[in-house]
């Protein structure tokens, strides 16, 4: 494991294709534009280049899989005693430090989600019986989406990641819900579990936004639900979800607000008021052109 560097920080990923280095760039500019006074920033990443070179720290994984299990990786590449992880597909809406002290009195591996005590429970990542060695060591079962993370440089956080690489390669020995081939939250889920490192209750995100469910503004620093008025300090998109337009315009405003210190006119029309939506919808025909491509592919391939 590489040595601490930092007390405190936030850190991404990026591997494989140059797109997800624009989105983890998109997220550092986000996360820095909500804050006066910034922690270190860090990337784990394939390759060093033009996008990394923003971060305060860019660490290079040695074997990267491309895949979940890069995630799985995080406790061995950590870069500070207390690190704070974000998929790159996520945008922050509001000052992101107050998240410190929000799992302060968390574990040392935590996330936004929910414990279910009810162990009987059809809801969760896994379900009893059906977890083997670990069923007597399991008093709660976590729901959570793993776009963010919360990690500590202790064995019990080293621990969690232990359980979940383990159960990772014998996944279907196990009674994991809501993937059918392995994925980080299941695994983790199991991890945090067996360490009794329970998920903060409280709604900071909002994963996979669907059109029209929230009225936004990242340069106004506005992420609210239209329904409840319920404000988000962060919106993990989903790699699909940043091919569309409502991911672009909020990427344009972010720009315009982040790098113009001139007011312009017509950048205001165009990315304030969004009047950008008028040609934006052509990156949701692509989005979906490139659905359709994979969702063939993949048929073509089963016969």
């Amino acid at each position: 494991m590489r040595s601490i560097i930092a007390e405190r920080g936030f850190l991404t990923i990026a591997t494989g294709n140059n797109r997800y280095y624009d989105l983890a760039l998109n997220l550092l500019h986000s996360y820095r534009y909500h804050t006066s006074e910034p922690y270190p920033f860090a990337i784990l990443c394939d390759c060093e280049n033009d996008k990394t070179k923003d971060f305060n720290d860019v660490i290079v994984i040695e074997k990267p899989s491309f895949s979940y299990n890069d995630k799985l990786q995080l406790f061995d590449y950590l870069p500070y005693q207390e690190t704070i992880f974000i998929d790159a597909d996520s945008l922050a809406y509001s000052d992101l430090n107050k998240w410190f002290d929000l799992f302060s009195e968390q574990g040392d591996f935590s996330c936004f989600g929910f414990a279910y005590k009810d162990l009987s429970t059809k809801n969760g990542w896994f379900s009893l019986p059906g977890m083997g060695k670990y069923e007597e060591s399991i008093s709660f079962i976590p729901s959570f989406n793993g776009g963010v993370y919360y990690l500590r440089n202790t064995e019990t956080c080293k621990k969690v990641f232990s359980i979940a690489k383990e159960c990772a390669r014998d996944y279907h020995d196990y009674s994991f819900r809501g993937f059918k081939a392995a994925a980080d939250e299941p695994v983790l889920a199991l991890g945090m579990s067996v360490c009794g490192c329970e998920p903060l209750n409280k709604e900071e995100i909002v994963f996979a936004p669907s059109k029209n469910s929230l009225l936004l503004n990242i340069a106004d620093r506005q992420a609210l639900n239209k329904k409840t008025g319920k404000s988000y300090s962060l919106i993990h998109w989903s790699n699909y979800h940043t091919l569309q337009s409502d991911y672009q315009l909020e990427v344009r405003r972010l720009k315009y607000a982040y790098y113009n210190k001139k007011s312009n006119f017509l950048l205001r029309l165009l990315y304030q008021y969004g009047l950008a939506k008028s040609y934006l919808w052509l990156y949701d025909l692509i989005a979906i052109m490139i659905r359709m491509r994979r969702f063939i592919r993949k048929r073509l391939k089963k016969k």
